[in-house]
Formats: structure tokens, C-alpha cells, sequence
């Protein structure tokens, strides 16, 4: 089940017990996908189980082969628990005798290693009859049986070394040589518990790559005796004008689109030189067409996304907005409540507190079961905390409060599109919901504010602060690429507003980060540039940020960087703007 507990086994009765061994149950229930594993189980937990054992198994440590596959509700497809199945590996004859009957012989085994790091027997079987193929054959017709050990440990020490690779090594067993290969097997952890050991005879070997020699020899004889008769014939019918019109072929591959094949023959190579030429004159009209009509899809294609991306980024940040607004507006009526009974908690808090006091000076004897129940809930600690504790609430509401404000003006869909705003209300309304990033750099970023004096700006707000969060979370970024230590200065992003004259506004944002490298600033605003890993950055929001004030609000969009110094993006509108782009 979900809470781990057995509902029904096959063996004895263990119903209700937990069972995860080493995790495996609540992996497949944290991620609902099958799981085929090998790992090493106690024989104390295998004998809660008491499952049918291999004759002659002692009390040790087993080798279990897995499966765990999720249980889902038919209808729902919710996960409701798991089926668990696992296959003894330890004394199975059948595991290693599968292996020597397909192979002909030689020797197959599987050693588990213990938690002290030693080695131990599961199962082994060694075969020296060859002829004998039978997967029915019983053991004792095959020779050796079980428990035939390795006579060192160096196979199995190296196989665990490198996992995911296959060792060899040659061995001496039962007075024979073998070429032996061992491969760790690993748990679900990933963890090397087990080595699986194939081994051949080196006679078997040697007979095998001689008869292989063999016959490799036979057929490159006849294979050089066919080459020799065909090459005569193609060389007097085919092969020189093939050659002559390979060459020809590879000339006009190179760009000389004026080259001609030369017809020898009436035959099919001489209608395939006359097709060739045929080609050759359609491809010289059509070169020209082709490659103007590519310019032309190159510069539609680049233009289409373009106008995609932007069509993509402002139907996210409407639908964006939309939840904002509509969350801001849920949480503002229940903060709403609390904030303003918050008052009358503290008065009618404050008045039983007093009362409380007045009653302790009036009735300085207490009856016994009075006083048992003030020491029980300790009432001076309560009367000195719950002050303090609605205080505490009374700040968290007017935060809440502040930040629900905030999430209603930055999204403004109550407001026209196109209004006189304040810039810096904007600034401020943004660095609000960037909040939580500037405070998970490490010792912080200091913030510093040096407004000037702004009038309100024509603008398009939602807009405006779209461009403001993708310019800061870009100096966030570029902060935490960067190592402040020992005597450097500490992470700073400064926000400097002032009118440059009486038509125009400028917004400074400047980081001391990691800079922009030249090569880079050419590009920097080009759709779907960006260095940021994959899956961290789209390319797109310095891209959509010059597109609203370039071309949206007709202002100008600058980057000044030195590499390791830091950036400085500049924001600069028109107070007012045109009727022309307005429209637009």
C-alpha cells in the first residue's frame, strides 16, 4: 500500500508490516515507474518472508533479483500501492546452467560482495563437455556443480573497479585453462554488490578462431578472384566514361555550373552524360532564381519570428497579469478582515489583560485549583507574550498588505493601456516582486535608490515594468556569476532616475557583476540570443525590452559594459509621445 504496509503475500502471513527493502517501495511510489533491480537482503529479513528455499542454502547474506511495479487506480491512474516479486539468486542452478548450455560449456558464476568487501559464492557451474547442449540435462550429467570457487579475487576486485566495463583475465580451473569475463552488477543505488563470471576454455577458443581463419581466407581468395574478372570488364565497357563524367560531376559540384559531360557512347552511360548536361543547363537558369528566393524566405523566416516571439511574450505576460490581478484581488479581502479587526484583538486583548491584573491585586489567594491551572498554562509568560505575538500579526497583515498593492499596480489591468504614469512607482512596484531574488544572494545585493525628479510619463506601464524585470533579473544573474571575496566590493545594483531635458526621461540600472563581452553586445538584443544555460533563458527578454521602447514608445535602449566591471542599461523616453506611435 501507500503507507508501505504489506495488504497480502505469497509466504507467511505479514500483514500490515512495513516491507521497503533498501527504499525500493517508496521509489516506485515517489515516482510511479517499474523498477528491475538486484540487491543483497539480510537473512534475517529473508526469514521474516519464509519463502521455498534451494536445498543446501545456509544462513548468509542473498542476492535478491527485484521487480517493483506500480499498482495504479484503473479509472484515475492514481497511484494506490505496489506489486513486489523477487527471484532468490543464491543456489539457482538454473541461472548459471542457462548460460552453459547456450554457450557449449565452460564456466558461468555469480558472486555477491558482502558489506565487509569480501566475496561470496551465489551459484557457479563448470561444464567440460562441449557437445552437451542440453538446457535439460540434469547436474549431475554436467560435471562440476555448485561452489566451484574462483581460485583468487583479482577478476572480481577489478570487475568492481569500473562498473559500466567488462574485465578478462586468464584463470586456472580444474586443471584447465580458461579466459574468463567478469561485469559488476550494480543496485538501484548504483552501487557494485555483485559480479557475474563467464569463462571459456582457451582450447575451445583457439578451435573456434581457427575455423573462423579459415574461412575469412577462403573468401577473400574468392573475393579477389571475382574483384580481378569484374575489374577487367569494367574497365573496357564502363569505367572510363564513368570517369570521365565523375569528373565532370565533381567540377560543377565545385561551382562551375558551365562544365559539361562529353558523350563517348550511344549507350547508357552516354544517355546518362546527355541527362547529366541536360540537368546541368536547368540548374545554371535556376541557380540565380533560388538563391533570391532563399534571401527572401531567410528575411521573412527572421521577421515571422520575430513578430512570433512577441506575439508569444505579451499573450504570457496578459494571461501572467490577468492571475496576478485576480490573486492580488482574492488575498486582499481576507488580509482585508484580518487587518482591520487586528485593532480590536489588541484592545479587547488589553482590557482582559488588565482585568487579569486588577483580579491578581484583589485576590492575592488564588484557590488551589486556580493556581494549578496559572501554573499549567503559565500565565505571566502568556500575559508578557501574546502582546508581542498579535504585534507580530498586526506587521505580517501590513506586509501582506503592501505586497498584494503592489502585485495590483504592476500587473494595472484596471488602468487604460496608455496613460501619464509615475516611473518610479513602477521601479518600486518591481523591485517588490523581485524581492525573494534579491535576498537569496549570497550576503545579499545592496540596493541603491538615487531618484531625481520625474514628471509623469506618457507610457504604456505594464509594459514599462516588463522592461524593468528582465533588465534587474538580468543583474541578479549577472551578480551571482560573479565571487565577491576578501576586499572586493559587495553586490550592488544602483537605480538612477533624472529628466535629460524637458521632452525626455532616462533609467539607469547598473550592477558591478561579471560584464558583457564585446563580441557579445553586437547581439545582445537579437530574438533568441542568450549565454544563460539551457533551459534558463529564452533569448527573448532584452530582445521584447528594446522592441517596447524602441519601437513601442520610441525611445532608446543602451548597454555600456567593461568586462568584470560591471553593466549599465540605460532607459531613455519621451515624456510625451507621439500620436503616430501611439496608435500603433
Amino acid at each position: 500500500g501507500k503507507d508501505l504496509r504489506i495488504i497480502v503475500n505469497a509466504n507467511s502471513d505479514r500483514t500490515g508490516e512495513i516491507f521497503n527493502p533498501n527504499n525500493l517501495v517508496a521509489q516506485v511510489l515517489r515516482n510511479p515507474q517499474q523498477i528491475k533491480t538486484s540487491e543483497i537482503i539480510s537473512w534475517e529479513e529473508l526469514a521474516k518472508e519464509s519463502p521455498p528455499l534451494p536445498s543446501g542454502l545456509k544462513a548468509q547474506q542473498l542476492l535478491i533479483r527485484y521487480t517493483i511495479t506500480p499498482v495504479k487506480e484503473p479509472k484515475t491512474q492514481e497511484v494506490i500501492g505496489a506489486l513486489v516479486s523477487g527471484d532468490i539468486v543464491n543456489g539457482k542452478l538454473p541461472i548459471v546452467n542457462q548460460t552453459i548450455s547456450t554457450y557449449g560449456g565452460g564456466y558461468s558464476a555469480v558472486y555477491l560482495l558482502s558489506e565487509k568487501g569480501e566475496f561470496e559464492l551465489a551459484t557457479a557451474l563448470l561444464s567440460t563437455d562441449k557437445n552437451d547442449n542440453s538446457p535439460t540435462r540434469k547436474s549431475n550429467q554436467i560435471g562440476n556443480l555448485s561452489h566451484i570457487n574462483l581460485p583468487k579475487n583479482s577478476l572480481l576486485q577489478a570487475a568492481t573497479v569500473i562498473p559500466e566495463e567488462p574485465v578478462a583475465q586468464r584463470v586456472k580451473l580444474a586443471g584447465k585453462t580458461y579466459t574468463m569475463a567478469a561485469k559488476a552488477i550494480s543496485n538501484f543505488a548504483g552501487k557494485p554488490i555483485a559480479v557475474i563470471v563467464r569463462g571459456t576454455q582457451e582450447i575451445d577458443l583457439n578451435t573456434l578462431l581457427r575455423e573462423s581463419l579459415i574461412i575469412q581466407i577462403i573468401i577473400a581468395v574468392l573475393a579477389l578472384v571475382i574483384d580481378a574478372v569484374l575489374a577487367v570488364i569494367l574497365v573496357r565497357a564502363i569505367a572510363y566514361p564513368i570517369k570521365l563524367l565523375q569528373q565532370t560531376t565533381r567540377t560543377f559540384s565545385q561551382g562551375n555550373f558551365q562544365e559539361r559531360a562529353e558523350v563517348l557512347t550511344d549507350d547508357e552511360i552516354g544517355e546518362l552524360a546527355t541527362s547529366f548536361n541536360f540537368m546541368a543547363e536547368e540548374l545554371a537558369k535556376r541557380e540565380q532564381t533560388i538563391n533570391q528566393q532563399i534571401q527572401k524566405l531567410q528575411d521573412t523566416l527572421q521577421q515571422l519570428k520575430s513578430k512570433q516571439a512577441q506575439l508569444i511574450q505579451a499573450e504570457k505576460m496578459s494571461s501572467l497579469g490577468q492571475m496576478v490581478a485576480g490573486i492580488a484581488h482574492e488575498i486582499n479581502n481576507p488580509v482585508s478582515f484580518v487587518y482591520g479587526n487586528i485593532y480590536y484583538v489588541q484592545e479587547y486583548t488589553k482590557n482582559l489583560l488588565e482585568i487579569i491584573h486588577l483580579y491578581q491585586q484583589e485576590y492575592t489567594q488564588a484557590p488551589l485549583y486556580i493556581q494549578e491551572k496559572i501554573e499549567d498554562v503559565d500565565l505571566d509568560f502568556l500575559c508578557e507574550d501574546l502582546p508581542k505575538l498579535i504585534n507580530s500579526m498586526q506587521i505580517g497583515t501590513e506586509r501582506i498588505s503592501k505586497i498584494v498593492i503592489s502585485l495590483r499596480n504592476f500587473s494595472r489591468l484596471d488602468e487604460a493601456d496608455h496613460k501619464a504614469a509615475d516611473l518610479h512607482e513602477g521601479i518600486e512596484n518591481t523591485l517588490i516582486i523581485m524581492g525573494h531574488k534579491l535576498k537569496k544572494q549570497k550576503n545579499g545585493i545592496e540596493l541603491i535608490k538615487d531618484y531625481g525628479n520625474l514628471p509623469l510619463v506618457e507610457c504604456y506601464p505594464s509594459q514599462i515594468n516588463q522592461v524593468l524585470m528582465n533588465i534587474i533579473d538580468n543583474a541578479i544573474d549577472a551578480l551571482k556569476e560573479k565571487e565577491f571575496t576578501g576586499s572586493q566590493s559587495n553586490p550592488q545594483i544602483i537605480i538612477r532616475t533624472h529628466q535629460t531635458d524637458r521632452n525626455w526621461v532616462a533609467i539607469h540600472i547598473i550592477d558591478n557583476g561579471v560584464g558583457i563581452k564585446e563580441i557579445i553586445r553586437s547581439k545582445l538584443f537579437d530574438p533568441f540570443f542568450t549565454t544563460k544555460e539551457i533551459g534558463k533563458g529564452t533569448g527573448l527578454g532584452l530582445s521584447i525590452s528594446y522592441q517596447i521602447i524602441v519601437e513601442k514608445h520610441g525611445g532608446k535602449l543602451i548597454c555600456n559594459s567593461h568586462t568584470g566591471q560591471g553593466t549599465e542599461f540605460i532607459i531613455k523616453i519621451p515624456i510625451r509621445q507621439a500620436i503616430e506611435s501611439v496608435r500603433e
